[in-house]
């Protein structure tokens, strides 16, 4: 709460206005994401249309929002006071809606997951699931939960699983072991559980050759795979200069966000 209304205080008195690119044109996205990289460019803006916030007074600011037409297009968050952005948000034309978000969940400068939204709902997420800056998962959502998704399990730059859920359970996973771009192995479940493989044996597309998974066999119950934005790593707080301000979250900038209280919104 206390790092909140610093940060309300300074953004309604205008915060600091600086120069800068952002994102749009000084970081890229990981090999794989399969984004529009345009939107970046709502993160490139200069002088009466950026709005900075140094939280922690250490001459940097934390926090950067890109204006156009008086209305907020893009937000940059440093969570850890490092110098360095670790979320970046992109909004629609009304400058509320969020329409696409970035997370460096390493804090390495390199984007680990970006979540996609439509009309404000998270429709479809990017992961680095190895943090090597390339795109291995790639999720498709409906009301929270997860119904496909695709892997890159080798990490070779090709997808070689498949897999469909209902209701957030996997109910069939495909698997692409001669690396041939096709699956010829399929995996059942039941309930969450495996109960049988199915083997495209003649490469035909179609399976011929079922393998039936006694029960003592399947394994563990698969779990309901949810959708959400980012599993938040806790920000630490930055010792710089001997301050004890808290670092800024991505939830206290929704907040400042919902309140109205930017420069763009009051407009």
């Amino acid at each position: 709460m206390r790092n909140l209304c610093i940060l309300v205080l300074l953004v309604a008195c205008g915060g600091s206005s600086t120069e800068g690119s952002g994102v749009g044109d000084r970081r890229t996205t990981p090999s794989g994401s399969r984004g529009d990289a345009r939107v970046r460019e709502l993160c490139v803006g200069t002088g009466d249309n950026v709005q900075a916030v140094d939280v922690n007074n250490d001459g940097r600011p934390d926090i950067r929002h890109v204006l156009a037409n008086g209305a907020r297009r893009c937000t940059e968050i440093d969570m850890n006071f490092d110098g360095r952005v670790d979320v970046v948000r992109f909004y629609a034309p009304d400058g509320r809606t969020v329409i696409r978000e970035e997370h460096d969940l390493d804090f390495d400068g390199r984007i680990d997951q970006i979540a996609y939204f439509e009309n404000g709902v998270l429709v479809h997420k990017e992961l680095d699931t190895t943090f090597n800056d390339r795109i291995d998962t790639w999720l498709w959502c409906e009301d929270g939960r997860v119904v496909r998704a695709e892997r890159d399990r080798r990490n070779r730059g090709r997808v070689d699983v498949w897999e469909t859920y209902e209701r957030g359970m996997l109910v069939e996973a495909a698997y692409d072991d001669d690396n041939d771009g096709r699956p010829e192995k399929f995996e059942i479940f039941r309930d969450g559980r495996l109960v049988e493989i199915r083997y495209d044996t003649d490469r035909d597309g179609t399976p011929d050759r079922v393998e039936e998974i006694a029960a003592e066999q399947a394994g563990l119950v698969e779990s309901v795979l949810h959708c959400l934005v980012v599993d938040r790593p806790e920000a630490e707080s930055s010792s710089t200069s001997g301050s004890e301000t808290p670092a800024p979250s991505a939830d206290d900038d929704i907040a400042i966000a919902d309140d109205g209280s930017t420069q763009g919104d009051a407009q």
